[in-house]
């Protein structure tokens, strides 16, 4: 699975890492729970239209996208929670919702929290619901290369949630 290309990948860029298999979990503050890993240090990955193409967002695990912000901090006009068939196609060694950071691998765009910055070590799925990969987080921003952007977020529970609402919208 993904799991062995992820952790030869890891290894070929000398990078230091911990796998861990874990129960399924399908919701990245469940599988942050069952790995032992502070909610704030799990990487939660999300795949989001912008304007007209896909783009990763990396973010701490309680938090949920502020789309009318998120819009903001990439310079897109509209953005909208992508749907399963836009993208399930590109990462076809993944479970769905298991997609790792490493958006640079599939040639997509990759924005991250600065929130995750300030954890150490930071905790991500690999592939699965069953199996996370731990490393340090200057490492993983070394490798990825994202571009960092420090609004667009929500607490989980602040009363704004994604569910309600699907897409934003830029303000001139």
């Amino acid at each position: 699975m993904l799991m062995r290309k992820i952790t030869h990948y890891l290894d070929q860029a000398y990078i230091n890492y911990q796998s861990d298999h874990h129960p399924p979990g399908y919701t990245a503050q469940h599988i942050a729970e069952l790995s032992k890993t502070n909610g704030m240090c799990f990487a939660k990955t999300v795949i989001i239209t912008a304007d007209t193409r896909l783009v990763m967002i990396v973010m701490p695990a309680p938090y949920t996208i502020d789309f009318d912000n998120i819009a903001f901090s990439i310079g897109a006009r509209y953005v909208n929670l992508a749907y399963e068939h836009q993208f399930s196609g590109l990462f076809p060694d993944c479970e769905t919702g298991a997609m790792p950071p490493f958006g640079h691998l599939f040639n997509m765009p990759v924005y991250m929290s600065e929130m995750l910055l300030q954890q150490d070590e930071v905790s991500f799925n690999a592939g699965d619901h069953a199996e996370t990969i731990k490393m340090k987080t200057a490492d993983l921003v070394d490798l990825v290369q994202p571009t960092i952007i420090s609004c667009g977020f929500n607490k989980a529970g602040s009363g704004y949630h994604h569910e309600h609402a699907r897409q934003g919208k830029l303000r001139h």
